[in-house]
């Protein structure tokens, strides 16, 4: 599936469960490797009428004082509302070449919060 086209926000800002957070977490890990969160969960409606949990993709790491820092918004993640199963996901590639450009920008890593954000 290419990135599905948002229709409607149907709500802005959300929270997932810890169970779906442990999910996306591994899902990321095991196709798209290590450093990369899934965050900012919104509920939308994308064409076709489909409802489903859009979610951004973080560039994140562990700095030398053990902080978890991000370097900025590289991807995005979809999954589908009734099934909770990954309908789409940025390529490895695309991943990569954003967080080149993130630092080509001159963009420095902030800290990010423990935990579901």
């Amino acid at each position: 599936m290419m990135n599905p086209s948002v229709v409607k926000i149907l709500e802005e800002r959300g929270e997932i469960n810890d169970e779906l957070d442990y999910a996306l977490m591994n899902y990321l890990l095991k196709n798209r490797g290590t450093g990369y969160t899934a965050c900012q969960p919104q509920l939308v409606e994308i064409e076709g009428g489909k409802k489903t949990i859009k979610m951004n993709i973080d560039h994140t790491f562990i700095d030398k004082d053990n902080q978890l820092m991000g370097l900025g918004i590289v991807g995005n993640i979809y999954i589908e509302l009734d099934s909770l199963k990954v309908l789409y996901c940025t390529p490895i590639e695309d991943l990569e070449k954003n967080i080149i450009k993130l630092k080509e920008a001159g963009i420095k890593p902030q800290p990010r919060p423990k935990g579901k954000y």
